[in-house]
């Protein structure tokens, strides 16, 4: 009988402690599947690749097409030519978290460097563009 209210509040702590424990394990689960959910939305309004409409030893030319909130994936680009069929605006995302806002006027051509980018249609429309990649 002596040891009832050690064993009792012996026991009482490590429910305590084993609620907690419990809580913290469910609070990190809770955060792996927001961020999985998170990058699922992401991959889910990734474009397809774009199609190639010719191809030889000097230059690989595709026809893309990106509707309003999708983006391509990020990834290694050539230096490129691009010509814009019609107006929009784009977000251009960089590896290092840094991102670069642009408009362009249907007709118009421009020339991107080398580099690993991601593109984002922040318009209204669906892009439609020319990209003329340099080998």
């Amino acid at each position: 009988m002596k040891y009832l209210p050690k064993v009792l509040t012996g026991f009482f702590v490590a429910m305590w402690l084993s609620t907690f424990a419990a809580g913290a394990v469910m609070a990190q689960e809770k955060t792996k599947a927001e961020k999985a959910k998170t990058e699922q939305q992401l991959k889910a309004k990734e474009r397809a690749p774009a199609p190639v409409v010719f191809e030889n030893d000097r230059v690989r030319v595709v026809e893309s097409r990106t509707k309003p909130g999708e983006r391509n994936p990020m990834q290694d680009r050539p230096d490129r030519v691009v010509y814009h069929f019609n107006n929009g605006k784009q977000r251009i995302h960089y590896p290092d978290g840094k991102t670069e806002d642009s408009e362009y006027k249907a007709g118009s051509v421009t020339f991107r460097k080398r580099g690993t980018s991601s593109t984002e249609n922040t318009g209204k429309t669906e892009s439609h563009n020319l990209i003329i990649n340099l080998k």
